[in-house]
């Protein structure tokens, strides 16, 4: 009787120590693997662009959305739209507002003029315009004061376009003064 040979390990089993296991293949042939050092510069990177970006919010908030000390109240008698309108505050003085030309239409420039009545010179003076019924995104404008008249300050601004036939619009006077701000509000529609 023979002896039955050595059985021949199996090229595909790993049984024996003395076989290596094979590599395994890329998934993508002829493509370098990603350094994780990369991985981790670019997760740096956003988080260095996310505190960025929280820095400048968190510092241009207040100059967005003024804290408002003293607002006046609303005066539906007067119709902005056909000649100038005032507004007067609880504690003294007032603001009296005019926008030309008449109408105020939109996507046209316009004149905008406003009188401090019996109140201190504020730091600055702003015009800002807000839709009351749809968000129309920050439309706010610096007003310079007059050489001639210190209570006096002008400047130009444009209504935006609105998608809607009849639009309400709300334009606020805002007078940064050392003791906060001082809000006038001025209601008027527009159509298309």
């Amino acid at each position: 009787m023979s002896q039955p040979a050595d059985p021949k390990p199996d090229p595909v089993s790993h049984e024996h120590t003395d076989v290596l296991p094979r590599r395994r293949r890329d998934p993508a042939p002829g493509r370098r693997r990603a350094d994780p050092r990369v991985a981790l510069l670019w997760v740096a990177a956003a988080a260095l662009a996310a505190a960025v970006s929280g820095v400048a919010v968190y510092k241009a908030w207040p100059g967005l959305f003024p804290r408002i000390a003293e607002r006046a109240p609303l005066s539906p008698a007067c119709d902005i739209t056909t000649a100038a309108c005032a507004a007067r505050f609880a504690g003294g003085g007032g603001v009296q507002l005019d926008i030309l030309p008449r109408g105020i239409p939109a996507a046209h420039p316009l004149a905008v003029e406003v009188r401090l009545i019996d109140l201190p010179v504020p730091e600055r003076v702003e015009l800002d315009f807000a839709g009351v019924d749809m968000d129309m995104g920050y439309n706010r404008v610096g007003l310079t004061p007059s050489q001639d008249a210190p209570e006096l300050y002008t400047g130009n601004a444009m209504l935006p376009v609105c998608v809607r036939e009849r639009m309400t619009w709300e334009a606020r006077v805002l007078l940064h003064l050392p003791k906060g701000t001082m809000a006038a509000p001025f209601r008027f529609e527009t159509t298309r």
